[in-house]
């Protein structure tokens, strides 16, 4: 005879607390909703204008000889600074030259507060750098001093392995994974568009990033320059990184400063550095 609360041999706790079945004239129940879905690109509300910094580091920025006499770009063009002199925020995407890290300072400035606030952010991440001036055949544009290219390497939608080859960066990701690697590059988007007010245009294929950057941006009260949408897709180059372009009449500091457009200036034969 077993003692009073004491179980029978082979009995168990998960038998004695399970839950009983419902009776069979219950309505069923309707299907569990998946783990986790993407939201919908809805508005968002809009955001404090700090939300996001547009600090450029203390450093000094290389410039041509030429800036001191007025002279307008390509004469006059400031360098990037390497990225030792500011604590490694940023890196040099692979094989980029420093001849082709020169633009405006506008663009220079731009470049630097980006990779500041996004290392902010993301500690222990960095973005990477590519071209900024780089006129030649591997460019249509690259010859104003106002694009650059930038890349989040493993986090946007495909990787640039080596010449000719891409890798699908998303393909064995669970939506979680694939959402919080999306964010990275709609934060980078973000940055961008704050501290340019929002005067900027983006080359980067991804419908999901553009819907919720778009989304994003006209919640915050921005509208489009002269340059169009802020973003949109382009070519199949644009899955691997962001081609940025800014108004040339951009002020020299990401000051969240507006003006009208500025005419282009003529590209003389070559550079006097």
């Amino acid at each position: 005879m077993l003692a009073a609360g004491a179980l029978a041999p082979g009995f168990l706790w998960s038998e004695q607390l399970a839950v009983a079945p419902p009776p069979a004239h219950a309505a069923p129940r309707a299907p569990a909703a998946p783990a986790w879905e993407a939201p919908d690109p809805a508005p968002l509300p809009p955001v404090a204008a700090d939300e996001y910094r547009c600090e450029v580091p203390d450093v000094e920025i290389e410039k041509a000889a030429a800036c001191d006499r007025g002279a307008p770009y390509p004469y006059c063009h400031h360098q990037l600074p390497e990225p030792w002199k500011v604590e490694r925020s940023y890196t040099v995407w692979r094989n980029t030259s420093p001849e082709h890290r020169t633009a405006r300072l506008a663009l220079v400035n731009l470049a630097l507060a980006t990779a500041a606030e996004y290392s902010r952010i993301y500690p222990g991440e960095v973005l990477a750098i590519g071209d900024l001036d780089a006129p030649g055949p591997r460019h249509e544009t690259h010859d104003e001093g106002v694009d650059m290219d930038l890349y989040l390497p493993s986090a946007m939608a495909v990787e640039n392995l080596r010449l000719g080859e891409y890798g699908e960066n998303y393909a064995d990701l669970t939506p979680l994974q694939r959402r919080m690697r999306q964010g990275r590059v709609e934060t980078l988007a973000r940055i961008l568009a704050t501290c340019t007010n929002g005067r900027l245009r983006i080359f980067y294929n991804d419908e999901e990033v553009e819907a919720r950057f778009l989304a994003w941006y006209r919640a915050r009260g921005f509208e489009e320059s002269e340059l169009g949408p802020p973003m949109r897709a382009h070519n199949d180059l644009h899955r691997f990184h962001f081609h940025v372009t800014i108004p040339q009449d951009s002020p020299d500091g990401p000051d969240l400063a507006s003006a009208g457009t500025a005419p282009r200036q003529p590209r003389p034969p070559a550079r006097n550095r």
